[in-house]
């Protein structure tokens, strides 16, 4: 059996879960197709995922595929759409044989899936495009083709085109090899010289040249095939299958064989890892890495929603194994030796998860309950981190973004009879020091002007990025240079704001040491820095927190409202573009704080029928000034 993994990827609303669920039909799998409306669908099955028709964590179906060219096991990974869930995409990256991107008909592509194309290509990952909702649109699709040119910097491989006889209906190349029009028969192979040679060579030859070209052609990145049809009434969905079972996959060199795809929690079997093999192994099998040797000892895979232990698995197939502190299962990385000893910092937390909520239980009593579904939730997602507040029994619950946080504390209350209460979102400020290169000498005296710290003679500079560092161009004693570091950055934790300082380097240049008498030196010069720190602070710094990007859709008759909405929020517009069925869009930038709420109020403002995409994010390059 020939296993592929195919990735589903799209903007939100594009059809994701509803192609998943046909491929499931069209297969067999299913006897009736799911609705998503109705929340039946086998993807979406969180209560989230049904409320809201949206999907939340990535999931995967094994579905045996026969054609006439072989037998194949697609494992079909549906991901989620939505930017707050973006991890989980870049996470199943490495594990990708080759990817289906769908884009809807009747407009441009649009921003996620801009995304994701980038991520893929930059991942050599094989992409097929399916355009989706041809059932409404017909043969409204070259707005699509368009913007999917000037993404890629090369036109795509259109391999259907609509019956001239039957309107409505479809014509897929690859079902009837020879419809290939000749520009598209030449375009399968002009990229490969050796494959143009060879056809030159042998022009009597029964040999698809042509289909050659397209799977090779695809794995190389050289080629874009695109199908079109409609997720929702079937149509060119089994010839989409088809055309991937034909492409293959591409192998990817590596050391390594055992990648994690993501992490769950089952209600019979506990934590578990989706693993897959780039190669045939046996179990019990051995990982090694630097230092440590660990194994694999037992495997499972799904069957009719039971568990059943395997000891041999073929290349490419997805498994499952039980959690273990042995193995790190971290999503995104090659199976290795555990590394859970390693403590997230609070900056590293910022840095990717800038939205913050503080949960209280009740009593003391319910808190091992809820750090116990706190940590089934980072289990699943580490997109989100928590930490608890010995001193005040506060929980803090970090994640990527005002959806992304609602949703995990819906999550974690819907199996409680427990209560919580939680206070308003947070999102990260921080100040970050002005383009300054300022030179201080700094002294303290103390005991009625007897006893002195000394005078330090320093740069203050900002640095390009938001760390903060010490360095000596003098040589002092560890004890001198000790008090430095520490002075410096305990001055950072409160600036003229009363946040944290970052962004900045202290240089020491020199340091004259006081007289004979040296007994308060460490203290006295901690308090010179931090007077001289303090007063250096004081209109030196600007407030700074996490930028958004959004893009929102809209009717076009709609567009006035949502742009005073905006407009109130301090958001920046940056570009209207009037879309097709009279619809608007519209793209801005704004401070995540002055968009909290936005979704929510959009909804109101249309009716339920607008549609707001945000990316949201807090590098030293993407930043949004609060306050000069």
């Amino acid at each position: 059996m020939d296993y592929r993994t195919v990735g589903i990827f799209a903007h939100i609303d594009s059809g994701k879960t509803t192609l998943t669920e046909r491929i499931l039909f069209e297969a067999g799998k299913i006897s009736a197709v799911g609705s998503i409306e109705d929340g039946t669908t086998e993807s979406d099955t969180l209560r989230e995922e049904i409320e809201r028709g949206i999907s939340i964590r990535t999931t995967f179906h094994s579905i045996q595929w026969k054609t006439k060219f072989g037998e194949f096991c697609l494992q079909i990974v549906d991901t989620p759409g939505h930017i707050d869930f973006k991890n989980q995409i870049s996470d199943i990256l490495p594990a990708i044989q080759i990817a289906v991107v769908i884009l809807e008909g009747g407009s441009s592509v649009q921003s996620q899936a801009r995304l994701v194309i980038e991520e893929l290509r930059a991942s050599q990952i094989p992409i097929v495009f399916f355009i989706n909702k041809l059932d409404r649109f017909q043969d409204d699709y070259l707005d699509s083709l368009i913007s999917l040119e000037e993404i890629l910097g090369k036109a795509p491989e259109v391999l259907f085109e609509e019956d001239k006889e039957n309107r409505g209906e479809w014509v897929y190349y690859l079902e009837s090899q020879d419809s290939f029009p000749p520009s598209t028969h030449e375009n399968l192979m002009k990229w490969s010289d050796e494959l143009l040679l060879s056809q030159w060579s042998d022009p009597e030859s029964n040999t698809k040249w042509n289909m050659i070209g397209l799977s090779r052609g695809t794995k190389d990145n050289s080629i874009f095939p695109v199908y079109g049809g409609s997720a929702k009434t079937g149509k060119g969905v089994r010839e989409l299958l088809n055309l991937i079972s034909w492409i293959g996959s591409k192998e990817k060199p590596s050391d390594a064989s055992q990648y994690t795809l993501f992490r769950r929690v089952h209600p019979q079997y506990d934590r578990y890892a989706v693993i897959f093999s780039e190669k045939e192994i046996r179990i019990p099998y051995l990982l090694e890495d630097a230092k440590l040797k660990e194994g694999i000892t037992q495997a499972f895979r799904e069957e009719d929603g039971d568990w059943k232990e395997i000891t041999e698995i073929p290349k490419g197939m997805l498994y499952y194994i039980q959690e273990t502190k042995e193995l790190d299962t971290t999503p995104g990385n090659y199976l290795s030796s555990s590394s859970s000893g390693k403590k997230k910092e609070l900056g590293d937390i910022m840095s990717v998860s800038p939205f913050s909520i503080t949960i209280e239980p009740e009593s003391e009593a319910d808190k091992p309950g809820w750090l116990k579904a706190l940590g089934d939730l980072s289990w699943e997602d580490p997109g989100y981190h928590f930490q608890e507040d010995l001193d005040t029994g506060q929980i803090h619950l970090w994640g990527r973004g005002e959806l992304h946080i609602e949703i995990g504390l819906r999550r974690i209350q819907e199996n409680s009879q427990k209560k919580i209460q939680t206070g308003s979102i947070n999102i990260a400020r921080f100040e970050r020091l002005k383009k300054m290169a300022h030179k201080v000498a700094l002294e303290h005296h103390a005991f009625e002007d007897s006893k002195s710290s000394g005078t330090l003679i320093a740069v203050l500079e900002d640095t390009a990025d938001f760390s903060k560092q010490v360095a000596f161009e003098v040589s002092l004693s560890e004890e001198v240079k000790n008090s430095i570091e520490t002075a410096f950055f305990e001055s950072t934790l409160h600036g003229f704001y009363g946040r944290e300082v970052i962004g900045l380097r202290l240089v020491v240049l020199g340091f004259e040491f006081p007289g004979k008498d040296k007994e308060h030196l460490p203290s006295l010069l901690k308090v010179a820095i931090h007077s001289g720190m303090k007063d250096l602070f004081r209109e030196n710094t600007v407030l700074v927190g996490p930028l958004t990007e959004i893009e929102v859709s809209v009717d076009t008759t709609q567009l006035g409202v949502v742009l005073s909405e905006l407009n109130r929020r301090s958001a920046k517009i940056h570009s209207v573009d009037e879309e097709r069925a009279g619809k608007s869009r519209l793209k801005a930038k704004a401070s995540a704080e002055n968009l909290l709420g936005f979704s929510g109020s959009l909804r109101n403002m249309t009716k339920g029928i607008g549609i707001s995409w945000e990316r949201t994010a807090f590098t030293s390059e993407f930043y949004a000034v609060l306050k000069e």
